[in-house]
């Protein structure tokens, strides 16, 4: 059986990438609404909380408020939201690095999808250490894990983006100048 041809893997690269950027994209709008009254930045706060005194007083402020059952099920949520935003950054990195035809972004975007797997151990790990101190076990610790590996996290996803955004200008240069792949 012969390997597939670079057409079909372009391909089902592009589809690859938009089902997943599509699917993460409807996930956040729809977890928003499901997670209410809670805020994605309350959540993003308590990832980053950085002392075991900031994070009870978050967990506090939303047993007070309503919104502790919230955080918890945010992180069991998380899981999945795992899976669609790294696969979206995954595959766009290969797909839009594809459409430059430039080999050394190409092989940039094969790097960098690979890069975003250390990501998603980074937030898997953290979400454990989240959901432990949400759980009644406020040590420092667990919130010096989860706020570190937030940091990588962000990091990551940070620099993956740039590199598809720089990506796409040098595809859209390309194009506009009328060279061809």
């Amino acid at each position: 059986m012969e390997p597939p041809s670079w057409s079909a893997r372009f391909n089902r690269l592009r589809q690859l990438f938009w089902f997943f950027f599509l699917l993460t994209i409807g996930y956040m709008i729809w977890i928003r609404s499901y997670l209410s009254p809670l805020s994605s930045g309350e959540i993003v706060q308590f990832e980053i909380a950085k002392t075991a005194d900031k994070a009870q007083s978050i967990i506090k402020d939303w047993k007070n408020t309503g919104k502790y059952e919230q955080g918890v099920k945010s992180i069991y949520f998380a899981y999945l939201f795992i899976i669609f935003y790294t696969l979206a950054i995954g595959f766009g990195c290969r797909f839009i690095s594809a459409c430059t035809g430039n080999d050394i972004l190409i092989k940039g975007g094969q790097g960098f999808a690979w890069l975003i797997g250390i990501a998603t151990i980074c937030d898997i790990i953290e979400n454990i250490a989240m959901s432990k101190t949400l759980g009644g076990n406020i040590s420092q610790l667990n919130v010096t894990i989860a706020y570190n590996l937030a940091r990588i996290k962000f990091s990551i996803v940070i620099v993956c983006v740039l590199f598809m955004v720089a990506c796409s200008l040098y595809w859209l240069i390309s194009k506009l100048a009328g060279e061809e792949k």
